[in-house]
């Protein structure tokens, strides 16, 4: 059966969320996320990455760092501790069990 374009599309943020938590606490740069993603299959165009990333950092999941390397600006995204919650299961808890 083909995937339709909604489940394609939570694929594509959950491999960016797993990406991300996996050089987690350091970002990753955006143009390395877009080669990443296409070496996992999920070939996109970078307006179409940019979407995703908008819509995972207008939820909570991700964030972006810009810097300045050589006078040249780099485009930085880390996930959050939200984004791990997510990865982790934890959506409608905080993350932490203080029980011991």
């Amino acid at each position: 059966m083909a995937e339709t374009k909604k489940e394609r599309y939570r694929r594509i943020r959950g491999a960016i969320l797993k990406l991300l938590a996996h050089q987690h606490p350091a970002p990753l740069d955006f143009k390395e996320v877009h080669f990443l993603l296409d070496d996992l299959g999920f070939t996109i165009r970078e307006e179409e990455l940019r979407s995703h990333l908008c819509y995972l950092k207008e939820k909570g999941f991700v964030k972006f760092d810009k810097r300045r390397s050589g006078g040249i600006e780099i485009e930085m995204v880390r996930i959050t501790a939200d984004g791990l919650n997510v990865l982790d299961g934890f959506t409608n808890d905080i993350g932490i069990d203080a029980r011991f």
